[in-house]
């Protein structure tokens, strides 16, 4: 029972981590509604922000500095394995986006539990 209730925490956080290493895999095209400066960003902060209450829900309340410094880890290692795909690259902009999506999705994790009786 307890190895059940840790795969439906876990789970949800190594799929998701891999889709986000899937997305950075490919080639960088943007779309055309994302073609000016920055807009990048919002798509690091978008992407990282449902990780975030991922791993926010699979820690513990009282592991909150382990599930941030998770988070941050996990963008901090896809920045890295960007700079080894061709046309993309290594951004530490990116990487700001990155944790602050994970913090924007912890905010709404906690705000989520906080409305729910």
């Amino acid at each position: 029972m307890i190895l059940r209730k840790k795969l439906s925490l876990w789970l949800p956080v190594a799929v998701y981590t891999a889709f986000i290493f899937w997305l950075s895999s490919a080639p960088r095209v943007p779309p055309p509604f994302l073609r000016w400066p920055g807009a990048d960003k919002l798509v690091h902060l978008s992407e990282y922000t449902p990780l975030g209450a991922l791993l926010l829900r699979a820690f513990s309340r009282s592991q909150f500095p382990a599930a941030f410094a998770t988070g941050a880890m996990i963008g901090g290692l896809d920045e890295m394995f960007q700079g080894f795909v061709p046309t993309r690259h290594v951004s530490a902009w990116d990487f700001i986006a990155d944790v602050a999506g994970v913090a924007i999705g912890f905010a709404i994790y906690r705000w989520k539990k906080a409305k729910t009786p």
